[in-house]
């Protein structure tokens, strides 16, 4: 609380516990990161609500892989889609590559991974199936429209090749490129300097935004939200009722959208030195007790 204190201005948080709400710097656009996953989840709950999708059907584990570029989720051996992978069973090298590509997993187990580990290809693999229509329609149908929503491969190809236009199609076709980046990966690590530049260019939106999306996702009485609820969690509760959580987090920057009990918040915020505490639990902490979290933003009521 007393880093927000400190830096009020590298905040922008929307919030609402039934009984206060708090608005600061609610349309300033900030980085996202991996909380625009929210919008991929509702496309693939509709599609299954619809019947378009079988969430069941067995899936190449290779089809998938096609979408990660080896790193840009996490410490090498220990990133997102290799522990999504590792956690279905399948075992795979150091870089999250499935050992056997042909083995098969649950379509509903990769949009799983996509919240519950941040798993980066699998918005991208759902979102090939779907079609950009298919994700606009759900931004929209959530209160987002006009969503910044990019290949999460593509972005993170663009840290290795800047300057480049998005590389995602390219890297999923042609066997030579996909070379060439595990060749540039296993290079010269990305200085901090060019990262947190990469990271000031990836996909922004703002806390009203997503406070909009994820008050749909709590409340519509919809089929495909109420399949949304139940890939969205985290271990925190608030005054006992579970939490629907997505976060983000990228160097210099955190985000997250959170529900619970007739509550929701949404924030994003920049800056360095923040504690590394739990962003569900955090949020459930700022819940608790809105009006104190205002004022030591310095909002008057």
């Amino acid at each position: 609380m007393t880093w927000f204190a400190e830096h009020p201005d590298d905040v922008s948080i929307v919030a609402d516990d039934g009984r206060h709400h708090l608005a600061h710097h609610a349309a300033v656009p900030r980085v996202l990161a991996s909380t625009i996953k929210v919008v991929h989840l509702l496309a693939y709950t509709t599609a299954v609500a619809d019947g378009r999708l079988d969430p069941a059907e067995p899936v190449r584990v290779g089809d998938w892989d096609a979408w990660h570029p080896f790193e840009g989720d996490g410490p090498r051996g220990a990133g997102a889609h290799l522990r999504a992978l590792t956690t279905l069973g399948v075992g795979c090298d150091e870089f999250g590559v499935a050992r056997d590509p042909g083995q098969v997993v649950p379509l509903d187990a990769i949009a799983a991974a996509m919240i519950s580990v941040s798993d980066n290809a699998a918005p991208d693999y759902l979102r090939a199936r779907l079609g950009d229509d298919a994700l606009r329609a759900a931004a929209a149908s959530g209160g987002w429209p006009g969503a910044d929503l990019r290949w999460f491969c593509g972005e993170t190809l663009r840290s290795y090749f800047p300057g480049e236009p998005d590389l995602t199609e390219r890297f999923t076709t042609d066997p030579a490129f996909r070379r060439e980046v595990l060749d540039r990966v296993r290079g010269e690590p990305i200085s901090e300097e060019a990262e947190r530049a990469w990271t000031r260019g990836t996909a922004r939106g703002t806390a009203a935004e997503l406070f909009a999306f994820h008050r749909h996702l709590a409340t519509a009485d919809s089929p495909a939200a109420e399949l949304a609820r139940r890939k969205l969690g985290a271990d925190a509760r608030y005054e006992g009722a579970p939490v629907l959580f997505k976060g983000g987090v990228l160097p210099g920057n955190r985000a997250f959208g959170l529900s619970t009990g007739g509550a929701t918040i949404a924030m994003c915020f920049t800056g360095t030195g923040f504690p590394d505490v739990p962003l569900a639990a955090f949020g459930v902490a700022i819940l608790s007790d809105l009006p104190a979290f205002a004022r030591d933003l310095g909002v008057r009521r």
